[in-house]
């Protein structure tokens, strides 16, 4: 099984490259000075005091991450994961047609792999400035679209995975399952 072992290995860095560059723009976000006299030195606007973002709210994801130069870590970080998505959907697709003999596109790959299409958009939209309303409608869409296709996505794999759940108990701790 082949597609669990990659599906495991993309799960983890879906997890971990958002995780480590969120947490690095929000160190240079509360660490300026790390930059001063550079060519990266850090915009005003994405300089905030010390905070612990995860328990205060003091300081947003968006914030930390729009502004130069986080935004060289963030936007190739989102991009990345968009990437990886797009390989964790597939392998997934692939999984469950191996346990039903079957090959087709399921409808959680086609809603995770749109999902990852509208974190692309995100991501290169962010932090360009228009004032223009329509605009910053459309990226709130945007973002929200990604967030509801992927929990749509997610719902419909974990439905497939009940219905050959007798199939992967061998594969899968049954704690996990």
């Amino acid at each position: 099984m082949n597609e669990i072992t990659q599906i495991r290995k993309l799960s983890l860095w879906i997890f971990l490259v958002p995780f480590l560059a969120i947490n690095l723009c929000l160190i240079i976000s509360q660490n300026p000075e790390f930059f001063e006299n550079t060519i990266f030195t850090v915009d005003q606007i994405g300089r905030s005091g010390f905070s612990i973002p995860y328990l205060d709210g003091s300081l947003s994801i968006s914030r930390a991450s729009r502004t130069f130069p986080q935004y060289l870590i963030f936007k190739p970080a989102m991009i990345l994961t968009a990437v990886l998505l797009y390989y964790y959907w597939n392998n997934n697709n692939k999984l469950i047609n191996q346990f039903r003999s079957t090959n087709i596109n399921y409808k959680f790959k086609t809603f995770g792999i749109l999902s990852a299409i509208f974190l692309v958009i995100h991501s290169i939209l962010l932090g360009v400035k228009f004032d223009i309303q329509i605009y910053k409608l459309f990226r709130r869409v945007v973002l929200l679209l990604f967030i509801i296709f992927e929990i749509i996505a997610q719902g419909i794999l974990v439905y497939h995975f009940f219905k050959i759940k007798n199939n992967l108990v061998d594969l899968i701790n049954k704690k996990n399952l």
